[in-house]
Order: C-alpha cells, then sequence, then structure tokens
C-alpha cells in the first residue's frame, strides 16, 4: 500500500550499490528507517528530499507492517540550507537530530518532539549561539523523554553551582527564540552540565566526540 507522510530526516546511510536507508521522524508514524532506491546517483530525484536536516513530504511504499517501507517519491518541505551551509550550525543541528534518534523508541508518534525537533532546527537557522539553542533543545528534549534535568536538580541536590543550576531553569522554560537575549551564565559550563547529564542515559553523541576534537584542534 502507498501511503503520504510528512517527516525529519535524521540521518542516512548507504544501503547497497546505489540505494541509502534514511531515518526518518515522521509526523504519522513516529520514527522509521525507509529505503531510498538510487538516492546514491548524482541526479537521484530522491536525494536532495532525503538528506539530514531536511524536512520533506514522502511517498512511501510498504507492502507489510513487518517490511521495511520504500520511498518512492518525496517533496522537500523545509530545505534548511541556511544550517547546512553554516558548518557550525551545521554541527549543532545534527546533534539535535542524534538526540532526536537516540531517545525515540521506532513507531511511536509524537506531534511534540516532531515540533520540537523542526522548531531547534530553524532557531539555528536566526540564532547567534548555537550552543544555547542546542542546551534548551536537549532540556526540553529530556522532559518529553521522561528525564527532566530541572526536576532532576530540585530533587537530588545535584553537584551544580547556584548560576549553572539558574541557567538550566531559564533554558528549560525558555521557547527558544529569547534564548539568544538570556544573560547572567556561562554558556559552555552550563551545556557541559547538562552533556554530563545527557551521557549518563546515552553514549556520547558522535557529533559530541567529533565537536570536541575540532575544539582540541583549535587549541
Amino acid at each position: 500500500m502507498y501511503y503520504q507522510i510528512k517527516g525529519l530526516v535524521l540521518n542516512s546511510n548507504t544501503h547497497g550499490e546505489a540505494d541509502k536507508i534514511a531515518t526518518i521522524y515522521s509526523y504519522e508514524w513516529g520514527k522509521i528507517q525507509a529505503i531510498v532506491p538510487s538516492a546514491k546517483k548524482i541526479a537521484a530525484k530522491l536525494s536532495a528530499a532525503t538528506e539530514p536536516l531536511t524536512e520533506s513530504e514522502f511517498m512511501v511504499f510498504q507492502s507489510h507492517t513487518s517490511i521495511r517501507p520504500k520511498i518512492t517519491g518525496a517533496v522537500i518541505i523545509k530545505n534548511n540550507s541556511v544550517v547546512k551551509t553554516d558548518f557550525n550550525k551545521n554541527l549543532h543541528a545534527l546533534y539535535v537530530s542524534e538526540i532526536g534518534d537516540k531517545f525515540t523508541p521506532f513507531n511511536m508518534e509524537s506531534s511534540e518532539k516532531y515540533e520540537l525537533i523542526s522548531r531547534a532546527w530553524k532557531l539555528l537557522s536566526d540564532c547567534k549561539n548555537p550552543k544555547r539553542i542546542l542546551t534548551a533543545f536537549v532540556l526540553r528534549f529530556l522532559k518529553l523523554s521522561g528525564y527532566s534535568l530541572g526536576d532532576y536538580i530540585k530533587n537530588h541536590a545535584a553537584s551544580a553551582d547556584k548560576d549553572t543550576e539558574a541557567a538550566v531553569m531559564k533554558l528549560s522554560r525558555c521557547s527558544g527564540d529569547e534564548a539568544d537575549d538570556i544573560s547572567g551564565f556561562d554558556d559552555n559550563k552550563t551545556w557541559n552540565y547538562v552533556e554530563n547529564y545527557l551521557t549518563n542515559y546515552i553514549k556520547r553523541p558522535a557529533v559530541s566526540v567529533f565537536m570536541r576534537k575540532i575544539q582540541k584542534t583549535d587549541l
């Protein structure tokens, strides 16, 4: 049967000689993995629509729920080209995608998580401080996934100084639009604290490892 779904492309990997497999967070089905036929070919029509950090509308064929769906058509909704062409913002957006992948089970839809990932990509396009947008996103996504750092600090006397605690609470409540305007705390210190909490539940994201290597090289 053919289905029309809207989705955010979190990542993609090669599959065979010419195909790839895309991990997509869809609005209707939640996270899925779909085969993209001939997507590795330079002139492939589906290639651009199934690139990471892209929101597209897909035509999907699936003969049975036990069989991986196949994308047969796609139209780009949002290309997020500003993020893709800015190296720093691109890394932070890929971090958003990796968190979205690691903290979402397959085939369990959540309109809130969908909108949060999509909004984080959009905010990264316009923001001055990508790390702050990423921090706010992780805090809100963790809470949606059942891991609230704000509650943890309140209930367990976590080992954070008062300024970091205050920063966490501010960022966990902000909508994202005003994130650039919040002041009075150390962004790097706050992010390191949040990321350390994050890695209590998952292996350190690959994007994080890469970012740390770049920072050491710059030093």
